[in-house]
């Protein structure tokens, strides 16, 4: 949180929990990714030796740049989330209690803005946008609290809800500047960057190999406030990668025998020995 490690180690028992559709109960926003958005995780959940079941047992809100291999918590408390502008706007916002604000980041995460929405406070349900998620346009929808003033913080809050409500939101007038130099991407003056899927080494290699191939993609900087554009088109780039002794298993009758040859099984029915 806010740049500081958790110190929580596997080795100690402590690792990130996830909220999944087969454990929500209480609606909970399951781990979200959109194509569009290359490597954008977000999902809620917990830190610790278990996912806590109890009910107000504290969760957060966890973002990923990398495919779910590094995590970051972006908020204290549960949101409902979505993407646009191919993964460069981020719109969450509570939705275990009411609220009067949702809030948005341009730049994966890093740092949110909050912005205000409705002068009653409303529980809401979900934020939408157009399927591919290259829009700057949402859709939120929900229905205004009849319990009590904004909850925010408060995950025990029961819900007493009154009309539906549907707010729209548009931050094509924010004036963000348009994405540039995306031929040059990696270089300093590029809002691009380039990108691969890989697992840190964790199973030994180090060559980002995935299915047999090496997969590069263009994508926006996180420090680069500006805005792709529905027009915008990913390049990616796909290499074959060279089989190593990894890649290879003893025929039939064979086993390995802990190098890199394979030595014939005896036959346990050959009475010749």
């Amino acid at each position: 949180m806010r740049g500081k490690p958790t110190n929580c180690f596997l080795e100690d028992g402590c690792s990130l929990h996830l909220q999944m559709y087969s454990n929500n109960d209480q609606m909970y926003a399951p781990p979200y990714s959109q194509e569009s958005a290359v490597g954008i995780v977000m999902a809620v959940g917990s830190v610790g030796d278990k996912l806590d079941f109890e009910r107000g047992a504290r969760k957060g809100t966890f973002l990923s740049r990398d495919g779910g291999l590094t995590w970051s918590e972006i908020a204290k408390i549960p949101l409902i989330y979505e993407f646009g502008d191919h993964g460069g706007l981020l719109v969450a916002a509570p939705n275990v209690q009411s609220t009067t604000q949702v809030r948005y980041s341009w730049n994966e995460g890093k740092t949110w803005t909050k912005l205000k929405v409705s002068d009653a406070p409303i529980y809401i349900d979900n934020i939408i946008i157009e399927p591919k998620s290259t829009a700057q346009q949402f859709v939120i929808y929900g229905s205004y609290d009849n319990s009590s003033e904004d909850s925010e913080g408060d995950q025990n809050g029961k819900r007493e809800t009154g009309e539906d409500v549907m707010i729209t939101l548009d931050f094509s007038g924010l004036h963000e500047p348009r994405c540039k130099n995306v031929d040059k991407a990696g270089a300093e003056d590029s809002d691009f960057e380039l990108w691969s899927p890989h697992d840190d080494g964790r199973h030994g290699s180090n060559n980002k190999c995935f299915l047999g191939q090496q997969v590069t993609y263009i994508r926006r900087k996180q420090d680069s406030e500006c805005f792709n554009g529905e027009d915008f088109e990913r390049q990616t780039m796909r290499v074959p990668c060279t089989c190593t002794d990894a890649d290879y298993e003893c025929d039939m009758n064979y086993v390995s025998n802990k190098g890199s040859k394979c030595e014939m099984v005896p036959d346990p029915l050959n009475r010749n020995g």
